[in-house]
C-alpha cells in the first residue's frame, strides 16, 4: 500500500546547514507496485482518454501520410530543447546548431541539450519497437550523462531543496529502486490499458520512483515519446509535450504530487493526474499541427527554391545536411558531402542565394558560419514559446518569394532591448508584459 514514511535524521554537527547540524526527520514515499493495484478511470475521463488518443492517431497519420525528415528532425530537436530547459539547462536553438557541428565547445548547456537530443531519439527507436527493459532505460540515461555510472542509484535522492530535510520531495530508498522500475517495466510492456493512460502513468511512477541521480525529468519525458511511438500513435515525428509542460510547470508539479497518494486513496489520484496530464497531451497535439504547417510550407519553399537544379546535384544533397544541422561551415559541409572545400563553397553560395542560408549572426557573427534562419526558426516556435503563449493559429499568407512569417516577436522595451518572446499575433505583448 502507497506510504509516507517518517525517516529520522540524526544530528550531524559537520554539517553545512543549520538544519544538518539539528537533525530532524523527512518524508520519504513508497509508492504501489503498478501490478498490484487497479488502473481503472471515472467514465468521464476514460471518454476524454478516448478523444485524446484520437486527436493523436489522427495527427500521427497526418505525419505518414507525408513524411518529411524535416518536420522528425525539428520536431525532435526542438522538444529536447525544451525538455531540458524545465530542467534549468539553458541555450538556444543556434548556439546548440553550433555546438553540433563543434564550432564552439565553450557553451556546455548546448553540449548537454544535443546529449538529450542523442538520448531522446535512442528512446524513440529503442522503444517504439518491442518490450522494454531495463537495459533500454540505462541505455537512455547513459546517453544523456555518459559520466554516471550505469545503472539505478544506490543512494536516497531528493527533489527541491538542499538536503532531505527541506525538500519538496524524497523518493523510495535506493534499495527499493530495482524491484519498483521491474514493476514499472512489466506494466509498460503488459497493460492493457489506452497509449495515452499507460503513458500517463508510466511517466508519473518513474518521476515517482526517482531511479537515477540525475536525468529522470529528461529520460521520463522520453518515455512518453516511446509510448506513443510503440503503439502506432506517432511517426516522423514527436509531440511538442515538453512545451506544453513548461507553459504550465506548477500545475504540472502539483499534478506529479497529487499522484503521489496515501493509503488506497488511488481512485481519486488517477482521476485527478490523468486528466491534466491529458491536457498536455491534447495542447502538444494541437501545436505540433501548426507546426507541421509551418514545416510543410517551409519545406516547399525550399524544394521552389532550387527546383532548377540537377536532381543529382550537390546542392540537393546539402539541403538535408542543413536540415540536420542548421549552422554549418563550408569545412563542416564538405566533409558532409564526400566533396571538396571548392564544392562546399559553391554550394554555400547557391544555397544563400535561395534565400535558404545567411551569414551567422548573434555572437557568432564573425565566425565563418552560416545559418539557416527557417530552421532556426522553427525550433524556437517549437521550443521558446513563454507561459500562456499560444502558437499561431495559422501561418501568414505571403508573396510569392517572401519568406513565411512563424512566430510574432513581443517587441517591448526593456533593459536589454526589445523582448523577443513569441506572441500568437503582432502588437500582442507576451506573457510577461500583459
Amino acid at each position: 500500500m502507497a506510504r509516507w514514511e517518517r525517516v529520522k535524521v540524526p544530528p550531524d554537527f559537520q554539517g553545512a546547514t543549520r538544519a544538518e547540524r539539528v537533525g530532524g526527520t523527512y518524508l520519504r514515499y513508497h509508492p504501489d507496485q503498478l501490478g498490484r493495484v487497479s488502473n481503472a478511470l471515472a467514465p468521464d475521463v476514460v471518454e476524454y482518454a478516448a478523444d485524446v488518443s484520437t486527436a493523436l492517431a489522427q495527427l500521427g497519420a497526418r505525419l505518414r501520410a507525408n513524411p518529411l525528415p524535416l518536420l522528425y528532425s525539428t520536431t525532435l530537436r526542438s522538444e529536447s530543447i525544451s525538455s531540458s530547459w524545465i530542467e534549468g539547462i539553458r541555450a538556444t536553438p543556434r548556439d546548440v546548431a553550433v555546438a553540433q557541428i563543434g564550432a564552439d565547445a565553450r557553451t556546455h548547456d548546448a553540449a548537454q541539450i544535443i546529449r538529450n537530443v542523442a538520448a531522446m531519439r535512442d528512446a524513440i527507436e529503442l522503444l517504439g519497437a518491442g518490450a522494454w527493459t531495463n537495459d533500454h532505460i540505462w541505455d537512455i540515461q547513459h546517453q544523456l550523462l555518459p559520466w554516471q555510472r550505469r545503472g539505478y542509484r544506490r543512494d536516497q535522492v531528493w527533489v527541491g531543496g538542499t538536503s532531505k530535510l527541506n525538500a519538496d520531495y524524497v523518493g523510495p530508498p535506493g534499495t527499493a529502486v530495482q524491484a519498483y522500475v521491474d514493476d514499472l517495466l512489466d506494466y509498460a510492456n503488459t497493460a492493457g490499458d489506452l497509449p495515452v493512460v499507460l503513458a500517463a502513468i508510466v511517466h508519473a511512477q518513474f518521476e515517482t520512483i526517482h531511479p537515477f541521480e540525475d536525468g529522470n525529468g529528461r529520460v521520463g519525458r522520453a518515455l512518453v515519446h516511446g509510448v506513443f511511438k510503440r503503439a502506432g500513435l506517432i511517426d516522423g515525428g514527436v509531440i511538442p509535450l515538453s512545451t506544453a509542460l513548461r507553459n504550465d510547470e506548477k500545475g504540472y508539479l502539483a499534478a506529479l504530487t497529487g499522484y503521489r497518494y496515501d493509503g488506497e486513496d488511488r481512485a481519486r489520484a488517477l482521476n485527478t493526474y490523468v486528466p491534466q496530464f491529458l491536457t498536455y497531451v491534447e495542447q502538444a497535439v494541437s501545436a505540433a499541427s501548426t507546426f507541421a504547417e509551418a514545416a510543410t510550407r517551409l519545406h516547399s519553399r525550399w524544394r521552389s527554391a532550387v527546383a532548377g537544379i540537377r536532381t543529382d546535384a550537390a546542392l540537393h544533397r546539402a539541403i538535408d545536411v542543413v536540415i540536420e544541422n542548421p549552422v554549418i561551415s563550408t569545412s563542416f559541409l564538405a566533409e558532409q558531402l564526400g566533396a571538396s572545400l571548392r564544392v562546399a563553397e559553391n554550394v554555400v553560395r547557391q544555397l544563400s542565394d535561395a534565400g535558404i542560408l545567411a551569414s551567422a549572426t548573434g555572437r557568432h557573427r564573425k565566425a565563418p558560419l552560416y545559418q539557416a534562419d527557417d530552421i532556426l526558426d522553427l525550433l524556437s516556435f517549437g521550443a521558446e514559446a513563454g507561459p500562456h503563449t499560444r502558437a499561431p493559429a495559422r501561418l501568414d499568407e505571403v508573396e510569392a518569394g517572401e519568406p513565411a512569417v512563424l512566430v510574432r516577436r513581443c517587441g517591448v522595451p526593456t533593459s536589454k532591448g526589445q523582448c523577443g518572446n513569441r506572441v500568437p499575433s503582432a502588437g500582442e505583448r507576451c506573457w510577461r508584459h500583459r
